[in-house]
Order: C-alpha cells, then structure tokens, then sequence
C-alpha cells in the first residue's frame, strides 16, 4: 500500500524469490508492480533478459490515470 502513497520499493531477485518458494514461505507471489512498470516483464524473465527489466517505481502509477 506504500505504494500509492508516493513511496517506492526495492526489488529482490527471482533467485532469493526461488528459494523461498522452496522453503513454502508464501501463500501468493503477485508481480503487479513489475508489470505496472514493464508489461513486457514476463517476456524478459522466460528470455533471461534480465538487464532490460524496468524496475518499478511509485511515479510509474501517476502514468495510469
């Protein structure tokens, strides 16, 4: 909810991500904020493309209205 309050977040990567899920630490894992920022994101994740992916920052949701 930070997020729409002007506040941004810091992006972990997909390996910790990984090893979380093996370890059953979450119920859900939601990526909206990655496709707010770069709706290409799940393209770029399967290809390993890396370097191209658009962090997401809170002024991206003022681009929505």
């Amino acid at each position: 909810m930070g997020a729409f309050s002007g506040k941004g977040s810091t992006s972990a990567g997909l390996d910790q991500l990984l090893e979380r899920m093996e370890r059953a630490e979450f119920d859900l894992i939601a990526v909206g904020r990655a496709l707010i920022a770069d709706p290409a994101w799940v393209k770029k994740v399967r290809s390993g493309d890396w370097a191209e992916i658009k962090g997401f920052d809170a002024a991206t949701l003022a681009e929505l209205v």
